[in-house]
């Protein structure tokens, strides 16, 4: 943990923020895409330059119009908390459109706050264009530049003059720096509860909740401590079938949230039970998360509104997938009354403690050994014949099996081997994979 100093990006949408951002930063990217209001919640990652460290954090678009709609509302008003701790603020106006009436308001605003601000002329990428900037000397700031994020013109300069703003200022704002442990995401549908719980478990207002499906859309950051661990959460988009995804946006959200999902060790799947049953999509999720390696936990929210009825459905849905869901755990939870939710963070650490297990070579031969002397396998009439067993790696779990014929070794073979390790040991959530190799193949 660390003292350091924030640089936050702000401005009216579409000027060229979250591509600044992503010009800027170099372990998280932002969403970008040509329509207003892509960015709603807060984008963040550390950045280095000249041996200075700072956290850079991406806004969303703000209108301080007393028109906006409830959604721009709650944006602005989360941008405007996070103002106050800034170090420097980044005012990104358009260099090509000139000056809008938000941007005065925005600037009125800015110069309520009396922080260090730098004014950024988006979109000045050629020599021409250098003019564009000379309107914006009415707005009363003394620190004025033409960038173009797209073609990175003049970001060396600007980085530059960043680092030496903030290194004359004393942070006062503690943020979690140190490398993660192990990731989190949350995993779901829209709407599932995965941004409610992100913001009681990181303790703050973090991720903005709204009951409008789809109101988060970028994969979201955040660090914990937890048992002297630093853990990174990260909220996700809702996740539709793909019939269901009508947009570029939408589609783009999608794959945002299934690649931060892949990256991270563990992933909570959080399930609506105000839904009627448990769905294919869900199941799809589950298996997708578990196939790529990541062990899965599977949450069940909003057990307050849970009746007697919905229970039976919900129920009825789950034994068509038991045979899945019981290599997982599973909690049930009320992100709205607490239930539960103080274990969530205690289950996660079971799981990854579970998730880098390694056995002796000795231990696994002789548990599959002894396993194949009661149940021998066959395929055609062919018995396998096994010799020795080698893990070959942790989080994920994966197991070398020697064997003579590998040309009959089958999934059916896997599942059995894979059965009879999960009954030897308490291994729900942890993803495993086996892999047949040739006794010939493998060096004396």
């Amino acid at each position: 943990m660390s003292l350091m100093p924030k640089v936050v990006i702000v401005g009216r949408t579409n000027v060229g923020k979250s591509s600044l951002f992503n010009r800027l930063a170099t372990n998280v990217k932002s969403l970008t895409l040509d329509i207003e209001g892509v960015t709603r919640d807060m984008i963040t990652d550390f950045v280095e330059w000249n041996s200075v460290k700072f956290e850079l954090i991406d806004t969303g678009g703000i209108d301080l119009c007393k028109k906006a709609d409830e959604m721009t509302c709650l944006v602005t008003h989360k941008v405007k908390k996070t103002l106050e701790d800034a170090a420097l603020l980044l005012f990104v106006v358009d260099g090509q459109t000139g000056i809008a009436e938000q941007d005065m308001h925005i600037r009125n605003f800015i110069h309520g706050l009396n922080k260090p601000t730098f004014v950024l002329v988006n979109k000045v990428d050629s020599f021409e264009r250098e003019e564009n900037i000379y309107q914006f000397h009415k707005f009363g700031f003394e620190n004025i530049y033409g960038v173009s994020a797209t073609h990175g013109r003049h970001i060396g300069d600007l980085l530059d003059r960043i680092v030496e703003v903030i290194s004359q200022t004393k942070p006062t704002t503690k943020v979690i720096d140190d490398t993660p442990e192990f990731k989190v995401a949350f995993l779901g549908r829209p709407n599932a509860g995965k941004s409610s719980l992100m913001n009681i478990l990181v303790d703050q207002d973090f991720s903005i909740v709204s009951p409008v499906a789809g109101t988060t859309r970028e994969a979201l950051r955040k660090r914990v401590t937890f048992n002297k661990q630093v853990v990174e959460l990260i909220d996700t988009a809702g996740v539709r079938k793909r019939s269901g995804v009508s947009t570029e946006l939408e589609s783009m959200m999608v794959t945002n949230a299934l690649q931060a999902a892949k990256r991270a060790h563990i992933v909570l799947l959080m399930i609506d039970v105000q839904e009627p049953e448990l769905t294919a999509q869900e199941l799809k999720l589950t298996s997708y998360a578990f196939e790529n390696g990541s062990a899965v936990i599977v949450l069940f929210n909003k057990m307050d509104l849970l009746d007697e009825e919905k229970q039976q459905y919900l129920e009825s849905s789950m034994e068509e997938y038991k045979y899945f869901l019981k290599k997982l755990e599973t909690l049930s939870i009320s992100c709205k009354t607490g239930k539960n939710v103080g274990k969530v963070l205690p289950l996660v650490q079971k799981v990854w403690e579970k998730f880098g297990i390694r056995f002796t070579d000795r231990y696994l031969t002789d548990l599959f050994m002894d396993a194949l002397v009661k149940t021998p396998l066959y395929k055609n009439g062919q018995r396998l014949t096994f010799h020795k067993a080698h893990q070959v790696g942790a989080a994920p779990l994966r197991i070398e099996l020697i064997v003579r014929n590998t040309e009959i070794f089958e999934e059916n073979h896997r599942a059995f081997f894979e059965n009879i390790l999960r009954k030897a040991q308490d291994l729900k959530s942890v993803p495993m994979f086996f892999y047949a190799k040739a006794k010939r193949d493998v060096k004396k």
